[in-house]
This record gives structure tokens, sequence and C-alpha cells, in this order.
């Protein structure tokens, strides 16, 4: 699959409270969207197309991806070897990037790396009143492990003493898990439904929290013995879980 990432006019204004006219920023198609190894399948590749009427050159590296405390985590490593490390997209071109595993699969336990792309700025035109911006692209390399491996998530929620309900999801699966969207609502009754749409890796042995402000839960009961019911779509298809809701 193909997807267009764009960093853009639209999206510098709304970061940097730009006009169209004070920011440039170049636009690129990439495929596929994450590279997944394994014992068996040690090198991958992905194509990089630059969409504007111009060269560009990138920086390609390859890190290690950890998560603590639900972040992420991205530190210099030489299990992955990426190739080329900087090259030169031409205008309306594209330019094939390989990724080479150098160590061996996790026995039990999928590794997770990321693919950092990198737009080397160059000189700006005379005529640029604003700012040249460089695009990073960040994209995931799963190593699978040597037995099978699956994501578990396991489901827990607590309210605190100012009605805030945190929702947190373990991965306790040997695989990562990729969360991208969920429902909570009171597990018997009528109720509100809240609508998380935020998409979340989360990797093996870790965990996400969503925090569920008041002026989203209202409805939802604060009774210590009440539970919720939480739906919504991962990676590998719809789920639903019954989570007790424990009262701090």
């Amino acid at each position: 699959m193909v997807q267009r990432l764009i960093l853009g006019i639209l999206a510098s204004t709304a970061v940097l409270g730009l006009s169209a006219a004070q920011a440039r920023a170049g636009t690129f198609s990439i495929s596929p969207l994450r590279v997944e190894l394994s014992s068996q399948v040690q090198t991958g590749a992905l194509t990089l197309r630059n969409q504007e009427d111009a060269p560009v050159v990138v920086q390609a590296e390859g890190l290690l991806w950890e998560q603590s405390d639900g972040e992420d985590r991205l530190t210099p490593t030489r299990d992955v070897l990426v190739s080329p490390a900087v090259f030169t997209v031409p205008a309306n071109g594209s330019q094939l990037i390989r990724v080479a595993l150098r160590r061996p699969a996790d026995a039990g336990r999928e590794l997770s790396y990321r693919l950092i792309l990198t737009e080397v700025p160059q000189q700006a035109s005379p005529d640029l009143t604003g700012l040249n911006l460089a695009l990073r692209l960040s994209l995931p390399i799963f190593v699978a492990p040597a037995a099978s491996a699956e994501p578990q998530l396991e489901w827990t929620a607590t309210r605190d003493a100012d009605g805030a309900i945190a929702l947190t999801a373990r991965n306790a699966g040997s695989a990562h898990a990729r969360v991208l969207s969920l429902t909570v609502a009171p597990a018997t009754g009528a109720g509100p439904t809240v609508d998380e749409r935020v998409t979340a890796y989360i990797l093996p042995g870790q965990v996400r929290t969503w925090t569920l402000e008041n002026n989203q839960n209202e409805g939802i009961p604060s009774t210590d013995s009440r539970r919720l019911r939480v739906k919504g779509t991962t990676e590998a298809g719809e789920f639903e879980a019954e989570v007790p809701l424990d009262t701090r």
C-alpha cells in the first residue's frame, strides 16, 4: 500500500502559526509503511518518492525502539543496517532504501526498531522570507521471534479523586499491538460512550494509558462496583472487554 506522507503548508501553518508565503516543505510518498523482518527474512526494502520539482537530500538511520511509561524511546543501534545512509532523490524521482538485520532474531519476543528519514535542509531561495522546513519520517521495523508471537492486551481502569478515569492497556503478549480506536461506556445500563480515536503502538511488556477527563465521563457512575465496557479496533481486528472500574 502506498500512502502519501505530507509535510506541507497547512501543517506548517497549524504548528508554527505561519502563512503559506512564510513556509516551504517537501512532499513525498513511501511504500511500504513499515519493514517486517525475521530469521528467515533478514532484509527489507522501501521506496521513497519525491513529488517535488527539485531534488532533495535525505539521511536514513535505524534506531532501537523501546517504550517506558507509555513514552517512546529511540537510541542508536548496530542491530540494523540502512543503505544508503545519505542519498539524493531526484526531482519527481524515487530512491530504494534497504534495511538489513545484523543480529539474530529473539527466541520468544518481537524486536522493534525505527527507520528515521530526515530531509537535509538545502540553501533557501533568495525570495523565501519565512522558514525552509525539513521533512522527518519515522517508520517501524519489526523483527519476528523464532517462536510464534501474538499481542495480548489486558485492560484496567481507575478513577481518581478528581473524577478522571485512567484506562490502561498492558500488552502481555510477545508481539506489538496497535490500537486504532476505542470506545468506553458503562458495562450495564444507559450511559455515555466516550470515543477515543488515537492510533498507538504498544510494544510487548509495555503499557499505554488514556485519561478521560470529567467533561468526557460525567455520566459514568463513580461507584466502586461499576464496570466499564471497552470496545475498539486494533491492527488485528475488533475487540471487546469488560473492565472493573476501581476508585483510588
